[in-house]
């Protein structure tokens, strides 16, 4: 694997062993507890899309900026500085400290008086979460084997899906039992509604949770070879343009994968809601416990897919992604068409167990074949590229077609039937275009004992 020029020669350091032990998959479970925290707060607020257009009188393009602007334009320029600091530093500190941070902006969205309020609250968030997932893939990358990555990246990956359920499980639970409670008015800050507490509820255990990963997790020794100091953006990105055979088919599949991942599902409760009348109490534990059973069903059985087709083929990390992308099309473009909300809700099923297949061994894809001291920045790329740019601009794509091209909000389900039939191909197309290239890149992974 070619290196990034560099006026100063990288220094390697000693591979660690083939075998993980305890403290590597623990390292990997506490990763995995991180990003399950991360999800709370961007899941659980697709559920007030209806009270929060009711009690701050917004738009559905003002409830989208809230949904994905103000949390990724801010994700984007806390990113870069972030992950240079985590390539650099000690990792562990890094991913604590962001952790303690947005726990508490996430609480402080409870307290939001309004639309602008919320921004800032979620702005905070964005920023504090930027640096914490590519320092948690590149420590994993140095606890795990080569080989065994796709398992551990299925673990870490859990995470994500376990805070994205639990959030709607747990955020529909609470919106139900706080429902009775009126708009309260506290001194010297004004009116907190009731679906406002649950955001004070959920940001407090982000603390304990900060404190334990930060005395409990060891730093892993970094593997292969590092740069004293580490690299600038610029070699960062002289590096990505000199592999710009794989990166740019996967860039472009990365962007459609986002708008698809962050755009549509934000929009799910309220698509069960207007079409159906299903409100954020229902739907929000339903589409929580079914998301975490095929999400988990999908994540480790694509860590094992990406294992076995390893032996056998060297792009077998991004084939398992190309395949979770491809199968699930029609199935995506059909459920919200659906005339009811079980077989709507049953296509979604099917469809998302196929869909997270690929995604532990995408993170493993991107780990082998990026040189260990910008693996953090490589990682917050392809992570602005998904949450920020997509992440941002999907929600409001889907409101603004919604508003202005629809005319009503009750044809939701066709946009969302538009946007899975247009991006699912071109994603597909993408990923395939990268296939080849990455190959070459793993084979000379191996071939340094990267």
């Amino acid at each position: 694997m070619s290196e990034a020029n560099t006026s100063e020669a990288p220094q390697a350091l000693p591979s660690k062993p083939e075998s993980a032990g305890f403290t590597g998959w623990y390292t990997v479970v506490m990763t995995a507890l991180v990003a399950i925290m991360s999800q709370i707060d961007r899941g659980v607020l697709a559920l007030f899309v209806q009270p929060m257009k009711r009690d701050f009188h917004l738009t559905d393009t003002q409830v989208s900026f809230l949904l994905g602007g103000a949390f990724t334009l801010f994700y984007v320029v806390g990113g870069s500085p972030i992950s240079r600091m985590a390539d650099r530093g000690i990792r562990k500190r890094v991913i604590s400290g962001c952790l303690a941070v947005w726990s508490a902006a996430t609480a402080l969205c409870g307290l939001a008086q309004g639309y602008w309020g919320f921004f800032a609250s979620r702005a905070v968030i964005g920023a504090a979460e930027a640096g914490c997932g590519p320092a948690s893939l590149s420590m994993i990358g140095d606890a795990i084997p080569r080989q065994k990555l796709p398992r551990a990246y299925a673990i870490y990956n859990a995470g994500f899906l376990g805070g994205g359920a639990l959030s709607l499980v747990v955020g529909g639970i609470l919106l139900g039992a706080l429902a009775h409670i009126p708009p309260t008015h506290i001194a010297g800050i004004g009116t907190v509604y009731y679906w406002q507490w649950v955001f004070v509820i959920l940001g407090i255990p982000g603390f304990l949770i900060a404190l334990v990963f930060l005395l409990t997790v060891r730093e892993p020794v970094r593997k292969g070879a590092v740069k004293e100091g580490g690299y600038p953006l610029k070699e960062v990105l002289g590096y990505v343009i000199s592999q710009r055979a794989m990166h740019w088919p996967l860039i472009a599949g990365v962007l459609c994968m986002g708008f698809q991942t962050y755009g549509l599902i934000a929009w799910m409760p309220a698509f069960y809601e207007r079409t159906y009348g299903w409100g954020p109490e229902k739907v929000g534990p339903l589409l929580g416990s079914i998301t975490l059973v095929t999400g988990t069903i999908g994540l480790f059985a694509g860590a094992r897919l990406a294992e076995v087709l390893g032996k056998r083929y060297d792009d077998a990390n991004l084939r398992v992604l190309w395949l979770a992308q491809t199968l699930p099309i029609p199935l995506f473009v059909a459920a919200p068409l659906m005339p009811n909300p079980w077989l709507a809700l049953g296509l979604n099923a099917i469809g998302g167990t196929f869909f997270t297949l690929g995604a532990a061994g995408y993170n493993a894809a991107i780990n082998v074949s990026t040189p260990n001291a910008m693996r953090s920045q490589i990682n917050v790329m392809y992570f602005i590229l998904q949450n920020a740019i997509a992440g941002s601009l999907g929600p409001t794509l889907v409101a603004l077609f919604t508003d202005y091209v629809a005319h009503s909000e009750n044809d939701l389900r066709y946009v969302i039937a538009g946007f899975r039939l247009v991006l699912g191909p071109l994603t597909a197309y993408a990923l395939y275009k990268a296939l080849a290239p990455y190959a070459q890149v793993y084979r000379q992974c191996v071939a340094e004992g990267v």
